[in-house]
């Protein structure tokens, strides 16, 4: 029956008739927890999914492939040392089994251990130059990291059905929208709606990618489809408040991005359309933990990283951390004036070190 609700897109009535198969049998009975745990992915239900995966794990039911899948998960949800211990079960057994270490440099990236994510990916890809899971990590790495050239040419080197995976589409026409080629990035997602019309993900990043060619109807009739699929599906709120974005309605767009929010708290976009909107309503603050959000989910950008060192230099707060990040903008554009500008901002309110007394000492005792 659940199969069946599936077939038709009805993710809802699914869920409902293996919640009902897990209680007429055994609620930790792998299958019924693996397909939960699918349905509640594909449906932005990112708790769930973990609950599930746990309940299998904690059972004995959890093979490697989906072990790796929950260490990825409780990462990407900011439980960093779950991420990890779960990992350990795999290491342990085996400690250079490469999908287990590329799993592992992800959990080092989302941590902030950049230098150290990156040194073991590109290890792993010079050992393996086919592993496709550390040619995915990279990508995303580099396109974060600006530089979506890069991220094309590991994308380019995906190759197989590892290539067509709808996480590798989307990010390549992620990756495609930033080296301003939107044309590409639809037809790419095209083919993967034409081969998964239920993908209501696929249909967001394709309604997104037809709204930043300013076809605002075509972008709102994708928009709707996808929400029919997944009425809380984050990307597609978000979609939408770009739309109302772009037409000047800032309260409507506002309130597209909190419902997103209310669905997936940490999905990125919405925190760098949200810092900008905040930034203009002289909302510092807010913007400012926007902009946090976004540097701890290994999320920000460079313009990203300068913008919250010019907001500590402007509410005088966090110096070394806001140095730290203007001098990272400052290698990639050493000549920026507004960096500049916040470095030498920064520098001025660094705590004064005390100065050592000159002359001599007189030491005063007692008779």
């Amino acid at each position: 029956m659940a199969q069946a609700h599936r077939m038709a897109g009805n993710q809802g009535a699914a869920i409902l008739a293996l919640k009902q198969a897990a209680s007429m049998a055994s609620s930790t009975d792998p299958t019924i927890q693996r397909q939960l745990a699918d349905i509640y992915l594909q449906q932005g239900l990112t708790k769930d999914a973990l609950a599930a995966l746990i309940t299998m794990r904690d059972a004995g039911n959890l093979p490697d492939a989906d072990v790796l899948r929950l260490a990825r998960l409780q990462a990407r949800e900011g439980q960093i040392d779950a991420a990890f211990k779960t990992l350990e079960s795999i290491l342990r057994e085996n400690p250079d089994d490469a999908e287990a270490k590329s799993v592992e440099a992800e959990v080092l990236w989302l941590k902030g251990d950049e230098l150290l994510a990156a040194n073991l990916m590109d290890r792993l890809l010079t050992q393996d130059p086919s592993l496709a899971s550390a040619r995915l990590l990279r990508a995303r790495y580099f396109l974060v990291s600006g530089f979506p050239d890069l991220a094309e040419a590991d994308l380019n080197a995906v190759k197989g059905e590892e290539g067509e995976r709808s996480d590798a589409v989307t990010l390549r026409a992620r990756v495609l929208l930033a080296l301003s080629r939107p044309q590409d990035a639809e037809e790419a997602l095209r083919k993967l709606v034409d081969a998964q019309p239920q993908n209501a993900d696929a249909l967001a990043w394709l309604a997104e990618t037809v709204l930043l060619q300013g076809r605002r109807t075509d972008a709102q009739a994708l928009v709707d489809q996808a929400l029919q699929l997944n009425p809380r599906l984050a990307r597609a709120l978000y979609v939408r408040g770009r739309s109302l974005e772009e037409q000047g309605d800032r309260r409507g767009a506002e309130e597209a991005y909190r419902f997103a929010l209310s669905a997936e708290p940490r999905f990125a976009p919405v925190h760098s359309r949200m810092w900008r909107i905040h930034l203009k309503a002289d909302r510092a603050t807010d913007a400012q933990e926007s902009l946090e959000r976004l540097l701890g989910l290994s999320e920000a950008t460079l313009e990203e990283k300068a913008q919250l060192a010019a907001l500590y230099a402007r509410m005088q707060t966090k110096v070394t951390q806001g140095l730290k990040l203007i001098e990272e903008a400052l290698k990639r554009e050493p000549e920026n004036a507004d960096y500049l500008r916040t470095q030498k901002t920064l520098t001025g309110l660094l705590p004064k070190p005390k100065k050592k007394p000159s002359g001599p000492v007189i030491i005063r005792g007692r008779r």
